[in-house]
Order: C-alpha cells, then structure tokens, then sequence
C-alpha cells in the first residue's frame, strides 16, 4: 500500500484518492502481475 501510495504521489496524484481507488484496482493490478510472471515462467521453461 506504502509503495502505491508514493507512486501515486510521484505522478502527482491525491494521496486521498488514491488510497480511496486502491481497493478497486488492486484486483486488476494483481491479474497482470500474475500474467506477467506465468510469461515469464513460460518463456524460462518453454513450456
């Protein structure tokens, strides 16, 4: 949350809105983080 927060500070977005927005998007940033790791694993074993 810290992270997101600070990065959400750094593009100069309200910290207030953003904390209010994480929960909404957070279930979105965690499929893409997860299909980015399957690529990679994929791409690592070739399978």
């Amino acid at each position: 949350m810290t992270a997101a927060l600070a990065m959400a500070e750094a593009l100069g977005l309200n910290r207030l809105i953003a904390a209010e927005l994480l929960p909404l998007i957070e279930p979105y940033a965690v499929r893409g983080i997860n299909a980015q790791v399957r690529a990679q694993n994929h791409d690592e074993t070739g399978s």
